[in-house]
């Protein structure tokens, strides 16, 4: 029975690997920069001002920072408070603003996690007037600097009038107050 259990754990860790978005080749398409927190800072921290839309979240920061970049000199600093089990275990940052991404299939971030855990780290595109919410999967970024894509294809449609970008760390504990850095948001076409 236990060769069953543990077969079964390396089969599903292995499909979960096979689809991960993260360091993987880029997909075909011309690349388009979104920002890359050269020219300011324009997101947002969600904190206890979110609490009349759903539970307290985490975060407590999105600032400029120079203590890494994947390209350029700055990235943006994503802070958040210790998130304990019994918590809602969600931390937002946001960007607001409308914007033609027509022709988005993919959305390309690259990611520093300085800490040694991991985090689980999702896009959100809310579209048109009626804020359509176009979600991309979740996923586990370790210690260490990454590349993530995203993948908006079945949103095609709503590209062309997108409200928020949000990025989310969700569902997983953290032991202290952490931090992570975004750089280099681009979308594929």
């Amino acid at each position: 029975m236990k060769k069953i259990f543990f077969s079964l754990i390396i089969l599903l860790s292995v499909s979960f690997g096979a689809f991960a978005q993260v360091d993987v080749e880029l997909p075909k398409g011309q690349v388009v920069l979104f920002d890359g927190f050269e020219n300011g800072n324009y997101w947002i921290w969600a904190g206890f001002d979110w609490d009349q839309y759903g539970t307290h979240k985490f975060s407590t920061g999105a600032n400029l920072s120079k203590d890494w970049a994947s390209e350029g000199r700055h990235s943006l600093e994503l802070t958040m408070d210790a998130m304990p089990d019994d918590s809602s275990k969600s931390a937002v940052w946001f960007y607001d603003g409308t914007n033609d991404l027509t022709g988005c299939k993919y959305l390309v971030v690259d990611i520093y996690n300085p800490e040694e855990y991991t985090f689980n780290i999702g896009a959100v595109i809310q579209a048109t007037d009626a804020w359509n919410w176009c979600a991309a999967p979740h996923y586990s970024i370790p210690k260490g600097k990454h590349t993530v894509v995203y993948d908006l294809t079945k949103y095609e449609d709503k590209m062309n009038d997108v409200r928020r970008i949000t990025i989310t760390h969700d569902w997983v504990p953290i032991p202290k107050e952490s931090h992570i850095y975004i750089d280099n948001i681009r979308y594929i076409k």
